[in-house]
């Protein structure tokens, strides 16, 4: 498959998209089977200890796109050597990072279990549930770099398929949960730590076949590349923590003010926009590299273009799977649950508007890594998204209900996305009347326009509502994301489908 060309894009996208749909059926189903199985209080236990996991594990998700940037510009300049050199070093540092969580994560996160988590069961069950979570996520750790290099490599097909078996194994085994077993938490967590690590061993063995050269051991001793991947990560890091704190952070917060059984509402709403926010991330995913190989050849024009179709395909992707849950959530968490937990469908509206805001923006943050300059990037931005945390927190602990601390986020979000074109115009030579033009402008007529579905919500019912929706956001995005090109195509390649089932209808 030849590098930097759409049909790349358009066949990754067809690939993510099939595991999407497997992985989004799975996905809420082994919800509703992990509810059931566990109850309201576990479940809600097991969301905090995955949050407190996070927390330390915040190295690591620096360093998955600090890998994915190097490899990547590597692979962009065609230079094989440099290519193994950035995987080795990535990899030398992962393997560090994991010996670094084991040492510092168990006494921190027993220190957290024992001071400020609320729950009525056996203590002593918490820390056994942490420390099974600790090893899986540590082992996971490795296998990052071997992800990055199949993500630079756009070898979607390997992480996609390992994704579908999981998920489906997922499935299964929570299903058997419900009936079976005794100790249900305990074996929930070594099923959870299987899956974790996993498929460090799948990218593992298929990279070693595959990428034989580029996998190799060397021991890379330029010190300054090393300091490069460490300078480039510490300002990544501003972000990945900055997000983790506000992601988690809501969980931990929440359940320090209010119970595990509100924790089990927030968990389902996380998983519901978990999925939502998968569907709209294979949008950019097969885009993402494409954007740094061409800034790493000087491609301005293409960047640019990949820029915008980025940030308006993730958004719209994003805006087409939440309508459901915007219009009638009622009634899809009502089929979907046996017991709705308290502030889940409040909780779930809330983080989709925060989502949709936050995806506007998707392909920018692809752009400002490639360039390299992003202290002053990362600096503001992410100072807005921590100071959404601390005002949340003081709010809820001023007595708010619970559902304040999202108002807060989306507030935050909406100073973020009016910031972020102010930066990257400081930062770089990037065309941003361009970006405004052909993305902002297009999703934010659709979202006002779409708000005239409220309107008639009252008066049908909501399935109804549902259908009209969907036609009716078609048409908005035919009218106004489109461009004159882009419609003649859509037009032409539906011309030729009626065309051939015209021809078929005659045959028969």
């Amino acid at each position: 498959m030849q590098e930097n060309t759409n049909k790349a894009i358009a066949i990754n996208s067809l690939i993510l998209y099939v595991r999407l749909v497997v992985i989004s059926i799975s996905g809420l189903l082994y919800t509703r089977f992990s509810l059931e199985a566990l109850g309201v209080n576990d479940y809600g236990l097991y969301s905090v200890i995955a949050c407190i996991i996070t927390f330390i594990s915040v190295l690591n998700t620096i360093m998955v796109t600090t890998s994915n940037r190097f490899i990547a510009i590597a692979i962009g300049l065609h230079d094989k050597q440099e290519i193994c050199n950035q995987f080795n070093i990535n990899l030398l540092i992962h393997i560090a990072i994991a010996l670094l969580t084991i040492v510092l994560a168990t006494p921190i996160g027993h220190w957290y279990i024992q001071n400020f988590v609320s729950y009525n069961g056996n203590m002593s069950v918490v820390k056994v549930v942490y420390d099974i979570s600790i090893i899986s996520a540590a082992l996971s750790f490795v296998g990052v770099p071997y992800n990055g290099l199949l993500m630079a490599r756009e070898r979607f097909l390997v992480f996609c398929s390992t994704d579908v078996l999981m998920s489906l194994f997922k499935l299964f085994f929570t299903y058997l949960l419900i009936s079976h077993f005794e100790n249900k938490l305990i074996v929930y967590s070594w099923m959870m730590a299987f899956m974790a690590a996993f498929p460090t061993f799948v990218f593992w063995l298929y990279c070693r076949k595959a990428f034989a050269n580029t996998t190799r051991f060397v021991f890379v001793r330029q010190w300054k590349k090393y300091n490069e991947v460490l300078k480039f990560s510490a300002s990544i890091g501003i972000g990945a923590i900055a997000m983790i704190g506000k992601v988690q952070g809501g969980a931990l917060i929440i359940n320090m003010f209010f119970t595990t059984a509100m924790n089990a509402g927030l968990a389902v709403a996380n998983s519901v926009n978990t999925i939502l926010m998968t569907f709209a991330n294979n949008a950019q995913k097969p885009i993402s590299p494409q954007i740094v190989k061409s800034f790493a050849v000087g491609d301005m024009e293409r960047c640019t273009n990949l820029v915008c179709l980025a940030s308006k395909a993730t958004y719209l992707s994003m805006f087409f799977v939440s309508i459901p849950f915007l219009i009638s959530p009622e009634l899809i968490f009502g089929l979907w649950l046996k017991s709705i937990p308290p502030y889940a469908v409040t909780f779930t509206r809330l983080l989709i508007i925060d989502n949709l805001i936050f995806s506007i923006n998707a392909g920018v943050n692809d752009f400002v890594n490639a360039t390299g300059k992003i202290k002053l990037y990362q600096i503001v931005i992410n100072s807005l998204i921590v100071s959404a945390v601390i005002v949340g927190y003081i709010a809820i602990r001023c007595g708010m209900p619970p559902e304040y601390l999202f108002y807060v986020y989306i507030t935050f979000s909406f100073i973020v996305f009016v910031v972020r074109p102010f930066i990257l115009k400081h930062i770089s030579q990037f065309n941003v009347s361009h970006l405004i033009h052909s993305s902002y402008m297009p999703v934010l007529t659709i979202t006002f326009a779409f708000l005239l579905v409220f309107i008639i919500k009252p008066y049908i019912s909501q399935l109804q509502c549902c259908l009209i929706a969907y036609v009716f956001w078609g048409i908005l995005v035919y009218v106004f994301a489109f461009n004159k090109m882009e419609r003649r195509w859509l037009n032409q390649k539906l011309l030729t489908i009626c065309q051939k089932l015209a021809g078929r209808k005659k045959k028969c």
